[in-house]
């Protein structure tokens, strides 16, 4: 859920509320640990080290808005998990539920999301600028970026090589099977992200990204192609207790008396629900004037200015509580959430069972999150680099009835629109569709996606490269002549990149500005290469015949592709 405030002012304070430990040390003593790890914030934190070190190496500052070095990134990301777990340092992957996927979740952080998604199209202008010569790359801050499009699939396919334990949660976050792992696996060690809601459960013991490998042993900022193997590790371990006695400390600091640690424990929880965690954020900053909402909203002015005497809460906040609660029955609800949840009270979200969209499918990883979320009545489209003036490039209607569509219009708005399912699709029922009836499944694709042409591309050229055709062709009907308005030299383009099996490093060397059309195109037809195999590959049992990210999509060739077609 995240609580304002409250993991920066761990950081500030990080001797007085974390140990020091050298992991691989831990490891060797104990037979081996395990990192029970946030999937979302462990895949941004590599991320942004991989673009760090791989711009410093081709000295190509453009690298991380061409779309994607996926090749690259998976030999980074396989090497660190190796290495890690050749020091006996495994990593235990929690993976949230889209959005959508928890009807009662979506309803209570709906507000939220929108927010988040703002704050994205702010930073999605910001590489506009760049694009159009506004602004140049330098001052662009590393943390402004745009996931590449296929980066899930690519990072999900890289830690399965690796054999990696893979939780996907069906419905909802993913935080009560994370804090509940940390304590019933006998060799779980710590948690490894920069959830703040971590430093509030009881007996908690976290890691965030700013206090993990903090002697840089394994290199991942700096300017080379792999991580190192570390011969030690060295974190900072946040643990509950000592965010108690920092706390603690801060109120006699401050003239507050001294606060018993079962009562620090409780204040703990209502300072969260007071400095807004994702429940109670948006109904606080709804219901109070900017004053008043400004002086509580960070955990840091609540423990220097209003931490509670005694084992009560101080008159102000006790008027905020009872105001919003007897006006906001919403907020109500949200602060009971909240303290079941931090109290481990709550159960984890359920998504319904809808005919074959049973949770084990989805837990499993066989199904997508998202294909609930759908019937679930709820689409939110992901956010693509691309020119936004232009529609949506998908319609996602063959799995769809009824549903709420949310997208980025424009770059100041967020659209909601209703879009009604595709009638007289013949796609078979999913309770019907068997896993070891690959050429049967391979004909379904083939009726969708060929819209009248008789060739079948899996036949004349195999499953890898037919996959390739079928989505260079389904491409070419969305944009040729519409949409995207793809011209000859454009298309031509595409294809050699997809087939030509081009060599990552010497195109990374070549540093290019890329135009927002090259961006825009370069990410549609990932996208249509994203619901080919994540969805059509995974409800017909088939994704494994298919090609991957790494070895089909490079932004840096790409660019290079498409600057030549427009020279010639």
């Amino acid at each position: 859920m995240g609580v304002r405030g409250l993991l920066s002012t761990c950081l500030r304070n990080s001797n007085a509320c974390s140990d020091t430990f050298d992991l691989v040390k831990e490891a060797r003593q104990q037979n081996g640990i395990e990192l029970i790890v946030d999937y979302s914030s462990f895949k941004h934190h590599i991320l942004l080290k991989f673009w760090i070190g791989l711009s410093k190496l081709r000295r190509n500052d453009y690298l991380y808005i061409l779309g994607g070095e996926y090749a690259s990134l998976h030999n980074y990301v396989t090497k660190l998990v190796n290495d890690l777990k050749s020091r006996g340092i495994h990593l235990v992957f929690y993976i949230d539920g889209e959005k959508g996927s928890s009807i009662e979740g979506s309803e209570q952080k709906l507000d939220t999301w929108k927010k988040r998604h703002m704050e994205d199209t702010e930073r999605l202008s910001l590489i506009f600028n760049v694009l159009q010569q506004k602004t140049d790359i330098s001052k662009l801050p590393w943390e402004t970026q745009i996931n590449p499009v296929l980066l899930d699939d690519q990072f999900m396919a890289s830690l399965r090589l690796c054999d990696c334990e893979i939780h996907q949660s069906p419905a909802g976050e993913a935080d009560l099977p994370i804090i509940r792992a940390l304590r019933d696996r006998p060799k779980a060690f710590a948690i490894l992200s920069n959830d703040a809601d971590f430093c509030v459960f009881k007996e908690s013991r976290l890691i965030p990204d700013k206090l993990f490998d903090i002697e840089n042993d394994l290199k991942l900022r700096e300017p080379r192609e792999l991580p190192e193997q570390p011969r030690k590790l060295i974190v900072k371990v946040i643990s509950t207790e000592n965010v108690m006695a920092m706390l603690g400390k801060l109120a006699i600091n401050t003239n507050i008396p001294y606060l018993h640690v079962s009562v620090m424990e409780i204040l703990l929880v209502e300072m969260s629900i007071v400095a807004g965690n994702d429940y109670t954020g948006p109904y606080m900053q709804r219901a109070l004037i900017p004053t008043e909402y400004t002086a509580i909203r960070s955990m840091s002015n609540l423990t220097y200015r209003t931490l509670p005497t005694g084992s009560k809460l101080s008159e102000k906040l006790t008027r905020i509580h009872i105001w919003l609660t007897k006006h906001d029955p919403g907020f109500r609800q949200a602060v009971i959430h909240s303290r079941n949840f931090y109290n481990l009270i709550a159960d984890s979200d359920k998504c319904p069972q809808k005919g074959d969209f049973s949770q084990d499918k989805i837990c499993s990883g066989q199904y997508p999150s998202n294909i609930m979320s759908m019937h679930n009545h709820f689409y939110w489209y992901r956010m693509l680099l691309e020119d936004n003036r232009l529609e949506s490039c998908l319609s996602h209607r063959y799995v769809l009835t009824s549903t709420t569509l949310f997208s980025r219009k424009t770059s100041s708005c967020t659209h909601i629109q209703q879009v009604e399912a595709k009638a007289n699709v013949h796609a078979p029922p999913l309770d019907t569709i068997e896993p070891d009836k690959i050429l049967d499944n391979l004909e379904t694709v083939h009726t969708f996606t060929s819209t009248g042409a008789t060739v079948n591309w899996f036949e004349r050229y195999g499953r890898k490269k037919g996959f390739i055709c079928y989505i260079l062709r389904y491409f070419l009907l969305l944009n040729w002549r519409q949409n995207l308005q793809v011209i000859e030299d454009e298309f031509l383009a595409l294809v050699a990149m997809v087939m030509g099996r081009w060599g990552e490093k010497k195109y990374q060397a070549i540093v290019i500005r890329p135009t927002v059309r090259c961006v825009t195109i370069g990410n549609w037809i990932q996208d249509v290469y994203r619901h080919g195999y994540h969805m059509f590959g995974s409800v017909l049992h088939i994704r494994h015949e298919f090609p991957l990210p790494r070895e089909l999509f490079s932004g840096s060739v790409w660019t290079a592709m498409y600057m030549v077609c427009q020279d010639a």
